[in-house]
């Protein structure tokens, strides 16, 4: 039994690869994934925060009278825009944004 797992935890940590500063290819599956599961979604939530941000306008109408006037803007890139960067605009097998927004394949 102890025989066992010894040989499990060698080919275990042979198996494995070393960390390496610079972009690996990833499985095929991620990519798959990405595009049958994660962009519809994306795309359905684009047009469901339009339809949010349609019927919501008018209320953002008042925020915006007070300064800095820029409620239309917060509320559109938050309903409408980043869904739709994350649908279209995002390389595959991407899913998060760097610090400041944009997506990018390190």
């Amino acid at each position: 039994m102890k025989i066992k797992i010894l040989i499990l935890a060698i080919l275990m940590f042979a198996m494995t690869s070393p960390v390496q500063a610079e972009y690996q290819q990833q499985p095929p599956v991620v990519y798959l994934v990405d595009i049958i599961l994660y962009r519809p979604f994306a795309l359905v939530a684009t047009l469901a925060g339009t339809a949010v941000f349609v019927g919501i306008s008018p209320l953002t109408a008042l925020a915006a009278i007070s300064p800095p006037h820029d409620a239309f803007e917060k509320t559109a890139n938050l309903l409408i825009v980043q869904p739709a960067k994350y649908a279209f605009d995002r390389p595959l097998g991407v899913y998060f944004s760097d610090d400041d927004g944009e997506y990018r394949r390190h």
